[in-house]
């Protein structure tokens, strides 16, 4: 969460190249260009863990969300570049949010959100941590900028996701999943052979390379810590050293389910 000192957001101007558009979700034009946006970056091969929102599940998000404006910024060959769903409540501008593909979006919607700037507004901009959005700043020194537990990830079905997910190289590697008391199916030593990135799973007897608790092995599964950091943090513990490891991507859960 980013809160925006209104002093930084006066550097950013209008636009002079492209267009900014703002409507509410019954927009047709916008609705689609956003979908499009949306789509676009979860078909990237680095995402990992984004909703596919059916258009059914964004109408609900905007039943859900009453009062919302979206502004897309589209660039100068009419081509939507950039996204942002914002509300004004209790003296309070927050960006619930925000996607850029250029740097020119970005600044573009800043700037719709330096056109609202007053003294007696606070301003919020709600991102995945990976967000870069304080670079844009050339003062930095008064942005706040917190990280918030927003959900919780759990995994129902083990086999499931170590088939869904690649490997940093080909080989073999022996996993053991403890603790799971809910679906112990999790449960035991699960085999993964990543062969012309096919990746193939089977549960064996032979002794893991690695081992941890569900919760554990949910951080380097479906969270942001590579094997080598969970084990340096003592939540994943070595038996045999394997070089390899689980490719990692952008974490960006947006929703709750």
């Amino acid at each position: 969460m980013y809160e925006l000192n209104p002093a930084y957001l006066r550097l950013f101007k209008p636009i002079k190249e492209g267009k900014i558009v703002r409507e509410k979700w019954k927009d047709s034009n916008l609705k689609e260009a956003v979908i499009k946006l949306y789509q676009d970056k979860l078909n990237q091969n680095n995402q990992r863990n984004t909703v596919d929102r059916e258009e059914w599940w964004w109408d609900r998000l905007d039943t859900y969300y009453p009062g919302r404006f979206i502004c897309v910024y589209f660039d100068k060959n009419n081509q939507p570049a950039g996204y942002m769903f914002y509300r004004i409540r209790d003296r309070d501008f927050r960006v619930e949010e925000l996607y850029y593909k250029t740097p020119q979006a970005a600044k573009a919607l800043l700037s719709i959100i330096a056109s609202h700037s007053s003294s007696d507004l606070k301003y919020y901009v709600k991102m995945p941590e990976s967000s870069l959005l304080g670079e844009f700043f050339p003062e930095q020194e008064e942005l706040k900028v917190q990280i918030l537990p927003y959900m919780m990830t759990r995994i129902i079905n083990v086999e499931q996701i170590l088939e869904a997910l690649h490997l940093t190289n080909s080989g073999k590697i022996n996993i053991e999943i403890t603790d799971d008391e809910i679906v112990a199916e999790n449960n035991g030593t699960w085999k993964i052979d990543q062969i012309n990135k096919e990746t193939k799973v089977r549960k064996n007897e032979k002794d893991p390379d690695y081992s941890g608790s569900l919760t554990n092995w949910t951080k380097v599964l479906l969270g942001h810590l590579t094997l080598k950091q969970a084990v340096r943090l003592g939540f994943i513990k070595e038996h045999h050293p394997v070089d390899n490891d689980f490719i990692k991507g952008e974490v960006s859960f947006y929703d709750y389910f």
